[in-house]
């Protein structure tokens, strides 16, 4: 089985990994994790991003300077895309081999805030949308990782709405409340 996981920032997709992970043996698929690993030197991805942008991009070990990336594209559309186009494939392609190479017993959770954009829901068995409340994200994104409401709103502003993801959600998890109640959801949707 193949689920794609899914939701803005801060709505707990870890969470609902983790909780699949140890109960149910989920292999996880991190799509940014994958990315940030095929934009290491001798990568194919790592090649392209540095034929595309240059090498200012590198640091002195030659490996991508993610910020100075991110200021280069971040301002501008169209180098944005060039840079969407070159990783998004390559994490597409990397995850499914890794699931083509499964043994059949093998169950998996690819996670991407962009999972639909991405291409995922043709490979995926279900998409599970996982929501949290505007005010429980933005409580958790200051807690756990220091953001300010402009950095939220910055964010939240460039995912997809919340309408978007509801809409090609085979299942929602709601999880703003403790993490019992999550598992509970998770309990009451798992079917093997």
């Amino acid at each position: 089985m193949v689920i794609g996981i899914t939701g803005g920032v801060g709505c707990g997709k870890s969470t609902v990994m983790s909780i699949m992970q140890e109960k149910y043996n989920f292999i996880l698929l991190e799509a940014d994790k994958i990315a940030h690993k095929l934009m290491e030197p001798g990568q194919q991805v790592y090649n392209e991003i540095v034929n595309v942008f240059g090498k200012d991009i590198l640091d002195v070990d030659s490996s991508i300077d993610r910020k100075k990336l991110g200021e280069i594209v971040f301002s501008n559309e169209e180098k944005l895309k060039k840079l969407d186009d070159i990783v998004h494939p390559g994490v597409r392609e990397y995850i499914e081999n890794r699931i083509n190479k499964s043994i059949s017993e093998e169950n998996f959770l690819i996670e991407s805030a962009i999972l639909v954009e991405a291409g995922y829901k043709n490979i995926c068995d279900e998409i599970w949308y996982i929501y949290a409340s505007d005010e429980v994200r933005r409580d958790r994104l200051k807690k756990s990782r220091g953001y300010t409401d402009e950095k939220i709103d910055s964010i939240i502003n460039n995912q997809s709405s919340e309408e978007e993801f509801i809409k090609n959600a085979d299942k929602i998890i709601k999880n703003d409340k403790n993490i019992e109640n999550t598992t509970l959801q998770i309990e009451k949707i798992v079917e093997f």
